[in-house]
């Protein structure tokens, strides 16, 4: 009956129409051959990071929220999202981060991930956001005080012995937040994994990362470095190289609290087909759930008809998928993006209206009943939410 309601509800503020363009969204044969394995990545980088502890005292996300150095703007951008949805949220602040491609966002997370029952992390709402550099270089995270707009970056590295760290590499492509750690897909074949109560506070004054000539520690002229403290990856490593290869390129990644998986998909820039798979999580180690084997199996996949797909996130089943517009499908240059929704197994068509320019990455917060996507596009930068329900017709 509540379903029903809301349907009807939905249909009578005109967000929801027939299928536009519904297309088969099938289920694939297998998905147990996907598998993943953190070898012994969690006690190795436990072990250097202790070590380093002595010297870089490790302080918490409180701690980093009470020292931001930048201030974003209440949304200021057009988003192209159909305004019944009422679409909320913000714009970075009006410099460097939306006018230039230094650094370029990607993923998005925040404490409605972190804490679904409650949607704060430490009284506060909180908006996690990846960035890479044009050459993928290096990776960095904000993290948003999503009340007072109060935000600061942190640069992400690794430590590869008792005294030393390096840059993490990658294109920060999807990130998601459980408990007190964060899963960064850094790569097409790997996640990165962090955890929110440690963070360095180092010397900002030089440009190189780790231990410098000085004695001192830096993260390319940022206050704050993110050790990494696990890992995941396809066994044999590498990383996928082309994205219906194999494979599937970990292009997204977000939390179903429904059924606690991980839900990733791989992005094919100039056509449809790229794979969403479901992967267990156990909410109370906090860790992807291995099988006998040691590893982490799929557990469930589908083929994607969404052209260009970039990200995804699902619910009782439903997937909005983020993409290519069916009109412009094969039409080069910037337009704006469309969401699309429907049920793996089955199909999906166009939600109503369109999506920001280059949306990227999702995040849906429980709590709240929020659907949260970012965007990438210069100068239309904006991180937005809109309700779930009234969007999709689904509780």
């Amino acid at each position: 009956m509540r379903l029903l309601i809301g349907l009807v509800t939905v249909l009578l503020l005109g967000l929801v129409t027939p299928a536009e363009a519904a297309a088969n969204f099938p289920r694939l044969d297998s998905a147990d051959g996907f598998r993943l394995t953190a070898g012994d990545t969690f006690a190795t980088y436990g072990s250097r990071i202790a070590a380093l502890d002595a010297k870089l005292p490790p302080r918490g996300l409180g701690s980093l929220l009470t020292d931001t150095n930048r201030k974003a703007r209440p949304l200021c951008h057009g988003t192209y999202l159909a305004a019944a949805l009422k679409p909320a949220g913000f714009c970075w602040e009006d410099a460097n981060d939306d006018k230039t491609n230094d650094w370029i966002p990607q993923g998005l997370t925040g404490s409605g991930d972190a804490s679904p029952s409650t949607g704060t992390v430490g009284g506060k709402r909180v908006v996690a956001a990846s960035w890479h550099t044009p050459g993928d270089t290096m990776v960095r995270l904000s993290f948003v005080d999503a009340t007072g707009l109060g935000y600061r970056h942190v640069l992400l590295v690794e430590p590869t012995s008792g005294t030393d760290f390096r840059v993490v590499t990658g294109h920060g492509h999807g990130m998601t937040w459980a408990g007190n750690l964060l899963f960064v897909a850094t790569t097409g074949g790997l996640i990165r994994v962090f955890d929110t109560t440690h963070f360095w506070k180092v010397d900002a004054s030089a440009g190189t990362v780790g231990l410098g000539t000085d004695g001192k520690y830096h993260a390319a002229f940022y206050d704050y470095a993110m050790p990494q403290v696990g890992a995941y990856w396809y066994p044999g490593g590498g990383a996928c190289t082309t994205a219906t290869d194999t494979r599937p390129c970990l292009s997204t990644l977000s939390y179903d609290h429904t059924d606690s998986t991980f839900v990733t998909a791989e992005h094919v820039p100039s056509a449809a087909g790229g794979r969403v798979l479901r992967w267990p999580f156990e909410p109370a180690s906090g860790r992807l759930k291995a099988s006998a084997d040691g590893l982490v199996h799929a557990v469930e996949g589908f083929s994607s008809p969404v052209w260009g797909m970039q990200g995804a996130v699902s619910r009782n089943g439903y997937f909005v998928l983020t993409g290519v517009c069916p009109e412009y499908a094969g039409v080069a240059g910037d337009h704006p993006s469309c969401l699309h929704g429907g049920v793996g197994g089955t199909s999906t068509s166009r939600l109503t209206g369109q999506a920001p320019v280059n949306s990227q990455n999702l995040s849906y917060w429980p709590a709240t009943g929020e659907l949260w996507l970012i965007n990438e596009q210069l100068r239309e930068r904006v991180v937005v939410h809109v309700p779930w329900t009234t969007l999709t017709g689904r509780p």
